[in-house]
């Protein structure tokens, strides 16, 4: 199913389905009898391209997910009883640095590990990273994520590291044996807030009763959008990209 829910998300966004398009163009260009249709195509492509490059494109798609639950609160850190952030992705080799071997979180996993340091300062909770090996690589996203939360500050006892899982479901179904072993009844959910709505889904699809804490939004919920915000950027389409996969992975597991 995984690999099913990565397939879709890349051919329906990605530039791969766009090399395939302009390349069918190119063949029709050489047929007379297609050029015309060849023409409307090309234009549809570039049409779709921008539109996709573009920050009110993607806040018309990314929010809906990222306004499902709004940020924890002190009064919610009080009432549960761990913090469970979720593995975002790793970058297997990069340089070593300080206490770290190589490997250093992705972009978005870095959101969490800080936003579950910056809780535990707050009001200090044991922490659950649950995270394995996804494709391939030496070192489970837990342990890289445990290591930057130690030279954080956050002593290394209060870490507990699942290192076995590749997916949300992983993540729920480990997390809850790790809950349970430690009489933990609930815990505060720590993701992307475009993945929240999904993760808490299938925390609660587990019994697993979480309270939402969200982080690394990808929309600046502006009132109005400057110029800028209609020139193609790099960023929104990834963005757009990743709430796609939400999107798909949401229906899918309400199907599963």
């Amino acid at each position: 199913m995984f690999l099913l829910q990565k397939f879709l998300s890349n051919i329906l966004i990605s530039p791969g389905i766009f090399i395939i398009i302009l390349l069918m163009i190119f063949i029709m260009s050489f047929r007379k009898k297609s050029i015309a249709k060849g023409k409307v195509l090309l234009l549809a492509t570039i049409t779709a391209i921008y539109l996709l490059s573009i920050e009110p494109i993607k806040d018309m798609i990314v929010q809906p997910l990222e306004k499902t639950y709004l940020p924890m609160t002190i009064t919610q850190l009080d009432g549960v009883d761990c913090y469970v952030v979720l593995g975002g992705g790793v970058y297997d080799n990069s340089p070593k640095n300080l206490s770290s071997a190589t490997g250093s979180p992705s972009k978005s996993a870095l959101f969490r590990v800080v936003e579950g340091v910056r809780l535990y300062k707050q009001y200090p909770k044991k922490i659950i990273i649950t995270g394995g090996i996804v494709y391939n690589g030496e070192k489970s996203e837990g342990s890289i994520y445990k290591e930057l939360m130690v030279d954080l500050g956050v002593p290394g006892s209060d870490i507990i590291v699942e290192g076995r899982s590749k997916t949300t479901e992983e993540n729920a179904g480990l997390t809850k044996s790790i809950m349970e072993k430690n009489g933990y009844k609930k815990a505060a959910l720590i993701t992307s807030a475009a993945h929240m709505k999904r993760s808490k889904y299938i925390f609660e699809k587990y019994d697993v009763e979480v309270i939402p804490a969200p982080t690394g939004y990808v929309s600046r919920y502006k009132d109005s959008y400057e110029m800028d915000s209609y020139f193609p950027n790099a960023d929104n389409f990834v963005d757009i990209r990743g709430a796609v996969w939400e999107y798909i992975g949401l229906i899918f597991y309400k199907i599963k």
